[in-house]
């Protein structure tokens, strides 16, 4: 991610039928963090029923507790139609249904549902108009993978399309109420204050889904390789 108080890539408008745009918006141990107000996400906290069942699935975020960080227009729902022929579970159609899925320029520029020879096409991230990667659900699992545009290796986000949902909101809510993010190299200790708020936030998201950190590598897994460079 970019440096100099520049937080991640942002998108522009593209419009496509069935895509929907928004215009934008090593770990390492360090000292607790303070100073922005721990989420109470409910994906969080309803973690619990993953405790070594891997038949179940979390809960996603409502729509609106999307919106509340988001913004209004910045979550897109999918339709019965645009899921019609995907093999996927009904869970996980519902998903992209009732809860949608949110957009905030530093991960996800914009909805695009659509089936691929290799996968069903959930989202995007575009810097202008190169694209960065793709957000793809794997067919019958909906596993939720990265999926680079120059043909390399594609890399492991989430277990399921609700935990992808999840994880979106707790980096959403934490991005939207950092107190240091905005501001980690003008400060003295801020860099480190927000190292800590990412390592936390990795945490968060290996408590809903250990398999998107694994052993942590930036090569197979995008939440450690994202976070991991977010500031730099």
């Amino acid at each position: 991610m970019p440096g100099s108080g520049s937080v991640g890539p942002s998108g522009r408008s593209v419009t496509n039928s069935n895509v929907h745009q928004v215009p934008a918006l090593g770990r390492r141990t360090v000292k607790p963090m303070s100073g922005y107000p721990i989420m109470q996400d409910v994906c969080a906290k309803r973690a619990a029923i993953l405790s070594g069942m891997a038949d179940r699935l979390p809960t996603p975020p409502t729509f609106e507790e999307f919106e509340a960080w988001a913004g209004t227009g910045r979550v897109q729902r999918a339709t019965e139609p645009d899921l019609a022929a995907w093999r996927l579970p009904e869970a996980q159609k519902n998903a992209l249904m009732l809860s949608g899925v949110p957009m905030f320029e530093e991960l996800v520029s914009g909805v695009s549902l659509r089936a691929t020879p290799t996968m069903y096409q959930l989202a995007y991230l575009r810097e202008g108009n190169e694209p960065i990667w793709d957000y793809g659900a794997v067919p019958d699992t909906g596993e939720v993978r990265e999926w680079p545009p120059d043909g390399r290796q594609s890399r492991f986000a989430n277990s399921t399309i609700n935990h992808w949902l999840c994880s979106l909101n707790l980096a959403g809510s934490w991005f939207t109420h950092s107190s240091v993010i905005h501001r980690w190299d003008e400060e003295g200790d801020a860099e480190e204050q927000a190292l800590a708020e990412i390592d936390a936030l990795l945490d968060q998201i290996g408590a809903i889904d250990p398999a998107a950190i694994g052993d942590g590598s930036h090569e197979t897994h995008f939440w450690p390789a994202v976070l991991g460079r977010w500031l730099y």
